[in-house]
Protein backbone atom coordinates (compact mmCIF):
# COMPACT_ATOMS: atom_id res chain seq x y z
CA UNK A 1 0.00 0.00 0.00
CA UNK A 2 2.87 2.28 0.86
CA UNK A 3 4.21 1.78 -2.87
CA UNK A 4 1.06 2.78 -4.57
CA UNK A 5 1.14 6.09 -2.22
CA UNK A 6 4.76 6.94 -3.58
CA UNK A 7 3.37 6.55 -6.70
CA UNK A 8 0.52 8.40 -7.11
CA UNK A 9 2.43 10.84 -5.04
CA UNK A 10 5.33 10.86 -8.03
CA UNK A 11 2.98 11.40 -10.44
CA UNK A 12 0.71 13.98 -9.06
CA UNK A 13 4.23 16.09 -8.53
CA UNK A 14 5.25 15.10 -12.43
CA UNK A 15 2.07 16.75 -13.32
CA UNK A 16 2.54 19.82 -11.27
CA UNK A 17 5.76 20.03 -12.70
CA UNK A 18 4.49 20.21 -16.40
CA UNK A 19 2.02 22.45 -15.02
CA UNK A 20 4.56 25.12 -13.27
CA UNK A 21 6.75 24.74 -16.61
CA UNK A 22 4.01 25.77 -19.20
CA UNK A 23 3.43 28.61 -16.77
CA UNK A 24 7.34 29.68 -16.79
CA UNK A 25 7.14 29.04 -20.48
CA UNK A 26 4.40 31.08 -21.04
CA UNK A 27 5.33 34.07 -18.77
CA UNK A 28 9.34 33.82 -20.23
CA UNK A 29 7.30 34.43 -23.63
CA UNK A 30 7.36 37.95 -22.82
CA UNK A 31 11.02 38.15 -24.15
CA UNK A 32 9.63 38.14 -27.64
CA UNK A 33 8.64 41.69 -26.58
CA UNK A 34 11.09 43.24 -24.52
CA UNK A 35 14.38 43.56 -27.10
CA UNK A 36 15.91 46.18 -24.56
CA UNK A 37 16.18 42.20 -22.26
CA UNK A 38 17.51 39.83 -25.39
CA UNK A 39 21.27 40.85 -24.91
CA UNK A 40 21.41 40.21 -21.54
CA UNK A 41 18.66 37.11 -20.97
CA UNK A 42 19.21 35.20 -24.29
CA UNK A 43 22.30 33.20 -23.70
CA UNK A 44 20.96 30.34 -25.37
CA UNK A 45 20.14 32.12 -28.30
CA UNK A 46 23.60 33.64 -28.26
CA UNK A 47 25.34 30.47 -28.32
CA UNK A 48 22.43 28.74 -30.84
CA UNK A 49 23.38 31.32 -33.76
CA UNK A 50 26.64 31.88 -33.11
CA UNK A 51 26.07 35.85 -33.14
CA UNK A 52 27.04 37.71 -30.08
CA UNK A 53 23.83 39.79 -30.61
CA UNK A 54 20.14 38.95 -31.15
CA UNK A 55 18.63 41.33 -33.52
CA UNK A 56 15.00 39.93 -34.14
CA UNK A 57 12.30 37.86 -32.17
CA UNK A 58 13.01 34.86 -34.34
CA UNK A 59 16.66 34.36 -33.36
CA UNK A 60 15.40 34.16 -29.82
CA UNK A 61 15.80 30.12 -28.38
CA UNK A 62 12.77 28.29 -26.40
CA UNK A 63 15.42 27.72 -23.90
CA UNK A 64 15.75 31.62 -22.46
CA UNK A 65 12.16 31.53 -22.34
CA UNK A 66 12.61 29.58 -18.71
CA UNK A 67 15.73 32.04 -18.13
CA UNK A 68 13.94 35.21 -18.55
CA UNK A 69 10.85 33.49 -16.45
CA UNK A 70 13.64 32.99 -14.02
CA UNK A 71 14.89 36.38 -14.26
CA UNK A 72 11.81 38.30 -13.24
CA UNK A 73 9.08 35.53 -11.64
CA UNK A 74 11.51 33.77 -9.50
CA UNK A 75 8.55 32.28 -7.17
CA UNK A 76 7.28 29.87 -9.76
CA UNK A 77 10.77 29.18 -11.20
CA UNK A 78 11.82 28.16 -7.57
CA UNK A 79 8.38 26.12 -7.29
CA UNK A 80 9.52 24.31 -10.19
CA UNK A 81 13.26 23.41 -9.09
CA UNK A 82 11.98 22.60 -5.78
CA UNK A 83 9.51 20.37 -7.50
CA UNK A 84 12.17 19.03 -9.77
CA UNK A 85 14.03 17.94 -6.70
CA UNK A 86 11.12 16.17 -4.84
CA UNK A 87 10.73 14.28 -7.89
CA UNK A 88 14.00 12.81 -7.82
CA UNK A 89 13.56 12.39 -3.85
CA UNK A 90 10.27 10.23 -4.51
CA UNK A 91 11.20 8.10 -7.55
CA UNK A 92 13.98 7.21 -5.65
CA UNK A 93 12.08 5.98 -2.55
CA UNK A 94 9.55 4.57 -5.16
CA UNK A 95 12.62 2.41 -6.37
CA UNK A 96 14.26 1.74 -2.81
CA UNK A 97 10.49 0.16 -1.69
CA UNK A 98 10.05 -1.94 -5.09
CA UNK A 99 13.40 -2.93 -4.73
CA UNK A 100 13.38 -4.10 -0.93
CA UNK A 101 10.01 -5.81 -1.96
CA UNK A 102 12.11 -8.11 -4.39
CA UNK A 103 14.82 -8.64 -1.88
CA UNK A 104 11.84 -10.39 0.80
CA UNK A 105 10.08 -11.94 -1.67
Amino acid sequence: MKSIFLIVQCAFSVFCFFCLAAVNWYQGSELVSDSFDWNYTAKFSKLLNGTDTITSPEQISQLDFFIYSAKHYPFVSGLMVCLFIYILFSLFLVMRDVRRHKLIK
